[in-house]
């Protein structure tokens, strides 16, 4: 039994690679098989001691003009459906439902699993304000390098009107209706999220 161990652990060690290098590729398939939107968000840029450098991503965008928020907030856990629309480049959000249907309903041409928040944003510099929504579609991090990270912030940091959307976060929808992270844009360079 004893002699056995080490072939044991050597084993079980083995397995334990197989399955992550399975999930890797797994993951990385059904980024490239999903439909890719671009979401405008809003970013910090917070440092972690032991989770490295990252930006910290907050999709937020106003509403249009006669467009109101959803009656009732919904987090991402309570497992909600978002519908999006293209509008030009980017989507924007359409509306929410508690079913994958009852978003299809409220229009759209992508439907995501996720919730939603609504706030108030301050619009051009006469101080108006206009709702808007900040989606939760389990997409809140993008990890990079150190110089990464610092020209990330730079970029975001010098953004001058602050109601222009010149950050996005690019994510490919599964048939599933779950979000992946593939990259960001800044200032018009995309920045991909590579495993290798």
């Amino acid at each position: 039994m004893i002699k056995l161990l080490p072939a044991r652990i050597l084993g079980a060690g083995l397995l334990l690679v197989v399955l992550l290098v399975g999930l890797v590729v797994y993951e990385s398939r059904a980024r490239t098989a999903g439909q890719e939107v671009v979401l405008a968000m809003e970013a910090v840029d917070p440092r972690n001691l032991l989770t490295g450098h990252y930006v910290s991503l907050r999709l937020t965008q106003a509403l249009l003009p006669g467009q109101s928020c959803p009656p009732r907030t919904q987090p991402y856990s309570e497992g909600g459906w978002l519908a999006l629309g293209a509008d030009g480049a980017q989507h924007r959000f359409v509306g929410a439902g508690p079913t994958r249907e009852a978003a299809k309903a409220k229009g759209g041409d992508v439907l995501i699993r996720g919730g939603v928040y609504c706030s108030r944003v301050a619009v051009g510099e006469v101080g108006e304000s206009r709702e808007a929504v900040t989606l939760d579609i389990g997409v809140d991090r993008f990890h990079a390098g150190q110089e990464q990270a610092e020209a990330m912030e730079a970029a975001l940091r010098g953004r001058r009107d602050p109601g222009a959307a010149a950050a996005f976060a690019v994510v490919s929808v599964g048939d599933d209706g779950r979000a992946r992270l593939k990259g960001v844009i800044l200032d018009g360079k995309r920045t991909n999220l590579d495993w290798w």
